[in-house]
C-alpha cells in the first residue's frame, strides 16, 4: 500500500490529502490508522465494491493487536471462534503427528488465534472510516497499495514477484445448521500437497489446499473442486474433511498461483521513495504456509499510520512538512524491511518442507519437523511490546495491575495458580487500605459489601474483663478513622473485574530469571519463555523475584496462626465490633465482615506438647482452638463463632517477618525489576497491616512506574524506569520497616505469659497497642 500527497486542492478539503491505492485489508488497516490519528486520506479501490478474494484468513495473535490498536480486534472477535489446537497429519499415514495448543504462552502472552472472514474484516474496517473514505471503480492510480500486481511497487523498482511452482485452492463450506466442528486447525501434510480446514465461526469453515503441479494435471480441472477431491481420496484424509470440501459450492472456490518477493531483494530494495511506499501484498508477496500474508498487512497498517500520521501532524523537528513526510516513510521501511524478509522466507522453506514427497524429508517431517516448523510459524507471530509482568495475582499484584491500568499502561499478571486465591479468608481494612482502594476505583464497591465497624474491645483472655475500648472511627490526621473486615475472595475479585480480560495468565509458575541486557527473560515451569521490560514481584512469602533480587529470607517468628470464616445465613446479629482477646500466650479477634459471615483468628506460640499434629487435620486444629479458647475467660458467642466454621474453612500458617534491620540495607529494587507486598514486607499480623500495605504498594509503584512509561522528561525509557523503582524503593523502605517491626513487638507484648508484662498489658499497655493500631493505620500513600 502506498501513500502519496495529492498537490491538487479538491473544494472542501486541506491542502494535503493522503491517497491509499487499493481497499484491500492494508489499504483499510492504513486508512483507518490515519483516521485514528486523526489525519484524512482517501482510499482508491479499483472495483465497483469491496473485494473478498480468499474468503478467509488465519488472524494471529499479532494480527490481532494490529487490530485492537485500529479499535475492531473486539468486534472481529465476537463474530468468530477461538481455535483451541493445532492438529497435523501425515496424508501418508492418517495419523496425527503433531498437536500444539493454539494458546501457548508467547514471549508476550498467550498466542490467539481466529479464522477470519475477509469480507467481514474488510466492513468491519470499512465501517469505521468515515463516509466517502472509499472510492470505488476508481481506475487512475497515483501510488498505491494494489496487491502482488503493485503498479506502485514496479514504479519503486521492487523486482517483480517469483512463482512458487506451486497453486493454492481455497474454499469456504456454509451449515445452515451448524457444522459442529471443534473449535481446532487441522492440518495435513505429505504425498506432494498441503491441506488445511478451520472453522471460522458456528456455521463456516474455511478450507485450503496447496500443491506442486504436475505437467500431466489439466489445467482446466486443477481450477474445481473435484481435482482437489481426486488428490485427497489417494491419501488418508478424514471423510468429515472431505464432506466439507464437497459441501463447498463452486462459486467459494479460487484457485491461484502461490508467488513470494525473494527476501534477499528486500533487503535491497526501496520500499519508499520520496513520498511514496508500499504495503501489504504490494510489498511483501508470500506463500500463504505461515499464514502471516493477511497478519502482515494489519501491521504494516499499523505501523504506516503511525510513522505517517505523527509526520503528518508534528511540527517538531524544524524540517518542512514533505521532509517529515519522507522521513517517516522511510522509518516505516526501516522498521518493516527485516519483519518483511523473515516473514517470506520463513513461509517458503515451511511450505517447501511441509508439502515434499521426498521419503528421507517426510520421515524426518513426520516424526520431528512437524513441531519444529509449527514452532518456527508460533515464533513469527510475536509482535508489540516488551511488557511489563507482575507475579502474583494476590493483592498487591492485582492492586499494582489495576493501578498501571487506570494510568494506562498495560501489564500481564502470572499467577501459579489455576484461579485466584483467597488464603486467609479475609483482613483488617483500616484507613489507609481504603484510601488506596479509593485510588484504585473500587472502594464504594467493597465498603458496600462490608460492615463500618465501630469499636475496638480489647479483653484479658486470663480475667475476662475488657481493658481497653477504643473508637474506631476517631479523627485522624486525614480524617476519621475507618475500618471493615474485608473478605479476601470478594476484594480479589473486585479488582479482577475492574482490569482488561486476558491481564491474569492462571497456572504460570516463575521457575528462573535471567537477565538480557535491559529485559528480564522469565522461565515459567510449563517450558515457555517471557520477556519483561518491567519485572514485578508480588509473590508472597516464598517470592522468587525477592530470592533473585537477594533479599534475605523471611524469618520464623515462632509463632503460628489459625484462621476461619463462620457463615450464618440468617444473620449472626453481632454488633459491629472488633473484639480481641489477649494473653495466656494466645491473642485472638472476631471480626463480622457482613450481616451474614465473621471471621476469626487465632494466633500462638507452639510448645513441644502441642505439636501432635494439630496443625495437619483442620478438625483437630479447631478443637485446639477451642481448648485454648474454653480454658480462658472467652465468651459463648465467641466460642460459638469458632464451632460454627466449616472444617474446610480452618487453616494453619507459620508466621514469618522480614528483619526490619535487613530491609533497610536491602535492594528493593534492581534496574527494572522490584517487589511489593509480602514479596517486599512479610509481617506478622499483629497491626492488620498485612493486606493494608500491599495496596499502599500497589498505588505508589503503578504511580511512580506509571510516570515513567508515560513520560519523556528526556532520559531514556529504561533510564527512566530504573529511576521509578528506586524512586517507588525510598517511599515504601521506611514504612515497612516501621509496620515489620511495631507489628512484631506489639505481637510479643499481646500474647506474653510473663507476670509482668501481663500485668503492664491490662492496666496500661492496652490503651498504647489499641493506638498503635490507629496510629500505624493514618497514613496517606498519595495518588495515583
Amino acid at each position: 500500500m502506498a501513500p502519496t500527497v495529492l498537490q491538487q486542492k479538491e473544494a472542501g478539503e486541506e491542502d494535503v490529502v493522503v491517497v491509499v491505492v487499493g481497499a484491500g485489508i492494508a489499504g483499510l488497516a492504513v486508512a483507518l490508522g490515519l483516521h485514528r490519528k486523526g489525519v484524512k486520506c482517501r482510499v482508491l479501490e479499483s472495483s465497483p465494491e469491496l473485494r473478498a478474494s480468499g474468503f478467509a484468513i488465519a488472524t494471529w495473535r499479532n494480527a490481532l493487536q494490529a487490530l485492537d490498536a485500529l479499535g475492531v480486534g473486539d468486534k472481529i472477535r465476537k463474530c468468530h471462534l477461538h481455535l483451541q489446537e493445532l492438529q497435523v497429519f501425515s496424508s501418508s499415514t492418517g495419523e496425527m503427528s503433531h498437536t500444539t495448543s493454539l494458546n501457548v504462552q508467547g514471549k508476550r502472552g498467550p498466542n490467539e488465534m481466529l479464522c477470519v472472514r475477509r469480507d467481514w474484516l474488510l466492513r468491519a474496517l470499512e465501517e469505521e472510516l468515515p463516509n466517502g473514505t472509499i472510492r470505488y471503480s476508481s481506475k487512475i492510480v497515483l501510488i498505491g497499495c494494489d496487491g502482488v500486481n503493485s503498479v506502485v511497487a514496479k514504479w519503486l523498482g521492487l523486482p517483480k514477484p517469483s512463482y512458487s511452482g506451486r497453486l493454492a485452492t481455497r474454499g469456504l463450506a456454509c451449515y445452515p445448521g451448524g457444522h459442529g466442528f471443534d473449535p481446532k486447525f487441522k492440518m495435513f501434510f505429505g504425498h506432494g500437497f498441503r491441506l488445511g480446514v478451520i472453522p471460522c465461526n458456528d456455521t463456516d469453515v474455511y478450507w485450503f489446499f496447496t500443491w506442486s503441479p504436475s505437467e500431466h494435471d489439466d489445467d482446466a480441472l486443477a481450477k474445481n473442486k473435484k481435482f482437489v477431491l481426486t488428490k485427497l481420496n489417494s491419501a488418508e484424509i478424514p471423510a468429515e474433511v472431505l464432506e466439507i470440501i464437497e459441501r463447498s459450492e463452486a462459486k467459494d472456490v479460487l484457485t491461484a498461483p502461490l508467488r513470494f518477493r525473494p527476501p534477499l531483494s528486500l533487503l535491497l530494495a526501496s520500499i519508499s521513495k520520496g513520498n511514496v511506499c508500499v504495503a501489504g501484498d504490494a510489498l511483501h508477496p508470500m506463500t500463504p504456509d505461515l499464514g502471516q500474508g493477511g497478519c502482515a498487512a494489519l501491521e504494516d497498517g499499523v505501523v504506516l499510520a503511525r510513522c505517517l500520521g505523527d509526520a503528518i501532524l508534528g511540527g517538531g523537528g524544524g524540517g518542512a512538512e514533505s521532509e517529515r513526510i519522507e522521513a517517516g516513510l522511510r522509518e516505516y521501511a526501516r522498521i518493516r524491511r527485516w519483519r518483511s524478509a523473515e516473514l517470506i522466507g520463513t513461509a517458503y522453506a515451511v511450505g517447501f518442507m511441509q508439502e515434499s514427497s521426498n521419503a528421507v524429508i517426510s520421515f524426518l517431517r513426520d516424526n520431528w519437523l512437524a513441531g519444529a516448523l509449527h514452532r518456527s510459524s508460533m515464533q513469527q507471530k510475536e509482535a508489540g511490546e516488551e511488557a511489563v509482568v507482575v507475579v502474583g495475582a494476590g493483592i498487591a499484584g492485582l492492586a499494582v495491575a489495576l493501578g498501571l491500568h487506570r494510568k494506562g499502561v498495560k501489564c500481564s499478571v502470572l499467577e501459579s495458580s489455576p484461579e485466584l486465591r483467597a488464603s486467609g479468608f479475609a483482613f483488617a481494612t483500616w484507613t489507609n487500605a481504603w484510601q488506596a482502594l479509593d485510588n484504585l476505583g473500587v472502594g464504594d464497591k467493597i465498603r458496600k459489601l462490608h460492615l463500618h465497624l465501630q469499636e475496638l474491645h480489647v479483653f484479658s483472655s486470663s480475667t475476662g474483663e475488657i481493658t481497653r475500648r477504643a473508637d474506631l472511627t476517631v479523627q485522624g490526621k486525614r480524617g476519621p478513622n475507618e475500618l471493615r473486615c474485608v473478605r479476601r475472595d470478594w476484594l480479589l475479585r473486585a479488582l479482577e473485574e475492574e482490569l482488561p480480560k486476558g491481564t491474569i495468565r492462571y497456572s504460570s509458575k516463575i521457575v528462573a530469571i535471567e537477565e538480557d541486557g535491559n529485559a528480564k527473560i522469565i522461565h515459567l515451569a510449563d517450558g515457555a519463555i517471557l520477556r519483561a521490560k518491567v519485572l514485578i514481584g508480588c509473590d508472597g512469602v516464598n517470592s522468587v523475584v525477592a530470592k533473585w533480587l537477594g533479599l534475605t529470607k523471611p524469618s520464623s517468628s515462632g509463632r503460628l496462626a489459625t484462621r476461619g470464616l463462620a457463615h450464618y445465613p440468617d444473620g449472626h446479629g453481632l454488633d459491629p465490633r472488633f473484639k480481641m482477646f489477649v494473653g495466656h500466650g494466645f491473642r485472638a479477634g472476631v471480626i463480622p465482615c457482613n450481616k451474614t459471615d465473621a471471621y476469626w483468628f487465632f494466633t500462638w506460640s507452639p510448645s513441644e506438647h502441642e505439636s501432635n499434629g494439630v496443625e495437619e487435620s483442620a478438625e483437630k486444629m479447631k478443637q485446639f482452638v477451642l481448648t485454648k479458647l474454653r480454658s480462658s475467660k472467652i465468651p459463648t458467642e465467641v466460642l460459638e463463632v469458632v464451632e460454627r466454621s466449616n472444617i474446610n474453612d480452618v487453616v494453619a500458617s507459620p508466621l514469618r517477618f522480614r528483619a526490619p534491620l535487613s530491609l533497610l540495607l536491602a535492594s528493593i529494587s534492581k534496574g527494572n525489576a522490584c517487589v511489593a507486598g509480602d514479596a517486599l514486607h512479610p509481617m506478622t499480623p499483629d497491626l492488620g497491616q498485612g493486606g493494608c500495605a500491599a495496596l499502599e504498594d500497589g498505588v505508589v509503584l503503578a504511580r511512580c512506574l506509571g510516570d515513567a512509561l508515560l513520560g519523556g522528561g528526556g532520559a531514556a525509557e529504561s533510564e527512566r524506569i530504573e529511576a521509578s523503582l528506586r524512586e517507588y524503593a525510598r517511599i515504601r523502605r521506611w514504612r515497612s520497616v516501621e509496620l515489620v517491626g511495631t507489628a512484631y513487638v506489639v505481637g510479643i507484648v499481646q500474647q506474653s505469659n510473663n507476670a509482668v508484662i501481663s500485668f503492664l498489658r491490662d492496666k496500661w499497655l492496652a490503651g498504647v497497642l489499641a493506638g498503635r493500631l490507629l496510629k500505624m493505620a493514618d497514613y496517606d500513600c498519595g495518588k495515583l
